[in-house]
């Protein structure tokens, strides 16, 4: 017969047995959100904890100093205990479980062009992957409930239709004109939306084995180990045929869609993507900032064909920019060991990764880098040029203006009258020449030993901060982003801009204000965002590839949003 006390105990393990034992059951075992994605998709972007996302945004200094005076809530979460029993147990409400326990990636699988006379429209096809670790019956209400105050919002009045593929439900809410779509798929516990119904469905096979996975991919698994994909917030990938889709897109974006554009783009990124075979990506939160790391492996050989002239001897000096106004939009400071066989390489680089058309038009694409600059002739500008240069751009919108070391004052002379004209005006800034163009609004100096030239009121502000000791240097949001600089690496490329615009973009996306907070609040958001470093970045050339890394407020994810984000919603 068993004693009294000895039962209790007995009862207690039991009961503690159980309770463990549901945990385990109950707990969202974490899902490697690659195997969702096809294994020939453009990108691939995953963040395996929306908590964790949410807490890093409200304990940046950014979103701290702006939340207030913006109109934004301090805080994304509910109560951080409901939270944390929602990601054990399962128990609370729909929301609050959906948040704790989802996983979430983006797939991007291709992209639809349509043209109407000479408006080229190109609709990337994007899948919203969410693992959410929770029944169907419960989580589908919720979803669905979400995606149609979405189709609303956009759509007016959506039409509604289900069917069922491959004993897989799948919802579609349609445009009223057809035109435009979102589908979606349930699973088991996984919800894929996606506005196109092959996509969706590609993902689904993915992860069911009955198509190729990007998971377990060798330049997935190798670039992931690059970032440090495991201890970061949100990692991204793009493959070698992904890199020339979002190149082409970029030169569309920036010289418009005529048949022009079109072609020259698919050129540009042709050539220019054969260099590269793929893009990793990871983003974090260190320190109240938002750390993004990126690997970009090149192609076979290309690093080692640029290492000899890309990688510098010397340390760059941070403190050496007196060029630079106080209140200068950004700097960005580039170090070679040999400026002329950088040109050299990449030009022979480029044009050996290319075919005839590639390389034939290589040469003047090479060449148009440096026109925005005044640089009519870039094979005389590298012979006449030191290993330091510095681009500053005062205002956000404006054009940069270029400094150089001046190694031979008549060569940069005479590629300054090509740009100028030999009739070219002259003042005098401090004790430094300035010399204006005949025809526009462009002007070039000597000073000491450097050479610049750009905007006529960008040089000539260049030349009054040198001119009266007022330099970038000496402000508190500079000496912040100098401190996280390692100079002892051999750093090709540093900028550093001012990251107050794009902050306070970001925060406004979520103001619970109807109009915007400036109308009342302008001084106290204005005084707030003073307070922030310079956004760092920093490039270097590494191993098989070129190693970028940035802090900035909200990282390049913040930058995305506001750039996606309605109009209505900045």
């Amino acid at each position: 017969m068993i004693k009294p006390r000895r039962a209790k105990s007995l009862l207690a393990l039991l009961v503690i047995a159980f309770v463990v034992g549901w945990l385990y059951w109950n707990r969202a075992a974490r899902t490697d959100m690659a195997t969702y994605a096809p294994a020939d998709c453009l990108a691939f972007v995953e963040a395996n904890d929306l908590t964790e996302v949410a807490q890093g945004i409200e304990a940046t200094q950014a979103w701290k100093a702006l939340a207030g005076p913006v109109g934004a809530r301090s805080g994304f979460l509910p109560n951080r205990w409901l939270i944390r029993l929602a990601r054990w147990t399962g128990l609370g409400s729909t929301q609050a479980v959906l948040l704790a326990r989802s996983q979430v990636a983006i797939v991007f699988t291709g992209a639809e062009a349509s043209q109407v006379g000479p408006t080229l429209t190109i609709k990337p096809l994007a899948t919203l992957v969410i693992e959410t670790h929770t029944t169907p019956r419960r989580m589908r209400p919720t979803i669905e409930q979400q995606i149609e105050e979405l189709a609303r919002r956009v759509y007016g009045q959506p039409l509604l239709s289900r069917k069922q593929i491959d004993g897989v439900d799948l919802s579609e809410w349609s445009s009223p004109d057809g035109a435009r779509h979102i589908v979606a798929a349930f699973a088991e516990t996984v919800a894929i939306i996606g506005n196109d119904e092959p996509s969706v469905l590609h993902c689904l096979e993915a992860r069911r084995g009955k198509r190729a996975a990007l998971a377990g991919e060798k330049q997935l698994d190798d670039l992931r180990k690059k970032v440090d994909a495991p201890n970061a917030t949100v990692f991204g990938f793009i493959s070698k045929p992904g890199v020339k889709s979002f190149l082409q897109a970029f030169a569309l974006y920036r010289a418009g869609s005529s048949a022009e554009a079109v072609t020259v783009s698919r050129i540009f990124s042709d050539t220019l993507g054969n260099l590269v075979d793929g893009l990793g990506w990871s983003s974090r939160f260190v320190d109240g900032m938002v750390e993004d790391r990126s690997s970009i492996t090149l192609s076979p050989g290309v690093a080692d064909k640029l290492r000899g002239s890309f990688v510098p001897e010397d340390k760059l000096a941070l403190g050496d920019l007196p060029f630079v106004p106080p209140d200068a939009h950004s700097v960005s400071l580039y170090h070679f060991r040999d400026v002329e066989g950088v040109w050299r390489d990449l030009n022979a680089i480029i044009a050996s990764h290319a075919d005839l058309v590639g390389a034939i038009a290589a040469r003047p694409m090479l060449r148009s880098l440096l026109k925005p600059y005044g640089v009519e002739d870039p094979d005389t500008f590298v012979h006449v040029v030191g290993t330091r240069m510095q681009t500053i751009r005062l205002e956000e919108t404006s054009p940069s203006v270029l400094v150089t070391e001046a190694l031979d004052r008549q060569g940069l002379r005479k590629l300054a009258q090509q740009r100028l004209g030999v009739k070219a005006k002259t003042e005098n800034v401090g004790d430094f020449e300035l010399m204006l163009s005949e025809t526009d609004n462009w002007a070039a100096s000597f000073a000491d030993d450097h050479f610049l030239i750009g905007p006529a009121e960008g040089v000539r502000r260049c030349l009054q901060a040198k001119a009266q000791s007022q330099s970038l240097t000496s402000t508190d949001a500079f000496r912040k982003s100098q401190r996280l600089v390692d100079v002892s690496l051999p750093i090709t490329a540093l900028t550093f801009a001012s990251d107050q615009h794009a902050a306070i973009s970001f925060v406004e996306l979520f103001s619970e204000h109807e109009r915007s907070a400036f109308s009342t609040s302008a001084t106290a958001i204005d005084e707030a965002s003073r307070s922030f470093p310079y956004a760092v970045s920093v490039v270097i050339l590494k191993d098989a590839g070129i190693e970028w890394t940035s802090r900035s407020a909200f990282g390049r994810v913040g930058s995305l949003l506001v750039t996606l984000a309605p109009e209505t919603s900045k």
